[in-house]
C-alpha cells in the first residue's frame, strides 16, 4: 500500500485538486455576481416604484436587472485596461460585420417562418388599425432591441459563460442557457405552454452561446439577439395566428415556444457550428 506521502499518489491527486479549485472559484464568482445584481436591482426597483405607478413591481424589477448587471460588470472590470474587450466586445470596426450578419440571419429566419406559416394558413396578415403606432413602434424599438442584445450578451455570454468555462464547456453552455431561459420565461406560468417556452429559450441561449464560442466575439450573438427580440416585439402588430390550439407546434408571437421554432433554432445552431472554427475561449 502506498504511503500518504507517496509522490505517485500526490501527483495523481494534484489534477483533481486543481479542477475542484477552479470549479469552486468560478462558482463563487458567479454566485457573487448574481447576488450583487439581485441586491442592486431590488434597491433600484424599490426607488423607481415611488414614481412609476403604471407598471407592476415585477416588471420594473426585470427592467432593473439589465441595468444592474452592467453596473456590476463595470465595477468588476473597472481596473481592467480593456474591460469590454475582455468580455468579448472588441472595437465596432472589428465587429460590425458579424453584428450585421447576426441581424440578417435572425430576421431572415423569422421572415422565412412567417412566410411558410402564411402559405400554410397558420397565420394571417392583419395590420393594426393604428398605423401611426405601428410605424412608431417598428422604428423606435430597433435601437432598443440592439441595446437589449448588447446588455444581455455582455451579462450572459460575456461574463457568465466565460467564468463557467473554467469548469467545463458543456457545463457553461448548459448553465448559462438555463439561466437565460428562466429569466426570460413569461411570469404567468401555465402548463404546458411555459414548459415549451422554457425549452425554446434554452435552445436560443445555447445557440447564442455557441455563436460566441465559435467566433470568440459577442457581435454575432448581439446581432442575432437584437433581431429576434425586435421581431418578437413587432410581429404581433401585423400577424395573427389562426388557430391558438396549434401553439405547441408553431408557437405564438414569441415564435420559439413551439416545436417548429425549436427545429429552426437547432438548424441555426448546426449552421453556426459548420461555418465557424472550433470553439475557443474568448480573447482577453
Amino acid at each position: 500500500m502506498s504511503k500518504p506521502n507517496d509522490p505517485l499518489m500526490n501527483s495523481s491527486e494534484a489534477p483533481s485538486t486543481d479542477i475542484k479549485r477552479r470549479w469552486l472559484a468560478a462558482l463563487r464568482r458567479v454566485l457573487g455576481f448574481g447576488a450583487k445584481i439581485a441586491v442592486l436591482s431590488l434597491l433600484i426597483s424599490g426607488i423607481a416604484q415611488i414614481w412609476i405607478h403604471d407598471l407592476s413591481w415585477w416588471k420594473i424589477f426585470r427592467r432593473c436587472v439589465s441595468v444592474s448587471a452592467v453596473l456590476v460588470l463595470w465595477h468588476t472590470h473597472r481596473h481592467h485596461p480593456h474591460p469590454f474587450r475582455s468580455l468579448g466586445l472588441g472595437s465596432w470596426r472589428e465587429g460590425r460585420g458579424a453584428f450585421a450578419k447576426g441581424v440578417l440571419i435572425g430576421l431572415s429566419m423569422m421572415l422565412a417562418l412567417i412566410v411558410a406559416y402564411d402559405v400554410l394558413d397558420i397565420v394571417r396578415l392583419e395590420i393594426w388599425t393604428d398605423t401611426a403606432r405601428v410605424v412608431r413602434t417598428m422604428t423606435t424599438f430597433a435601437p432598443t432591441a440592439c441595446l437589449i442584445g448588447l446588455l444581455e450578451e455582455l451579462t450572459f455570454r460575456g461574463y457568465l459563460l466565460q467564468q463557467l468555462l473554467a469548469c467545463s464547456q458543456w457545463f457553461a453552455l448548459a448553465v448559462t442557457s438555463a439561466l437565460y431561459a428562466v429569466v426570460h420565461v413569461q411570469p404567468t406560468m401555465t402548463w404546458p405552454n411555459s414548459a415549451f417556452e422554457l425549452v425554446g429559450l434554452f435552445l436560443l441561449g445555447w445557440v447564442l452561446a455557441m455563436s460566441v464560442l465559435r467566433t470568440r466575439s459577442l457581435y454575432l450573438a448581439i446581432g442575432l439577439h437584437a433581431s429576434l427580440a425586435y421581431f418578437a416585439r413587432v410581429n404581433k402588430m401585423w400577424i395573427e395566428f389562426t388557430n391558438p390550439s396549434w401553439v405547441w407546434l408553431v408557437g405564438s408571437h414569441r415564435i420559439v415556444n413551439g416545436i417548429v421554432g425549436w427545429g429552426s433554432l437547432l438548424l441555426l445552431g448546426w449552421l453556426i457550428s459548420r461555418t465557424q472554427p472550433r470553439p475557443q475561449r474568448l480573447s482577453t
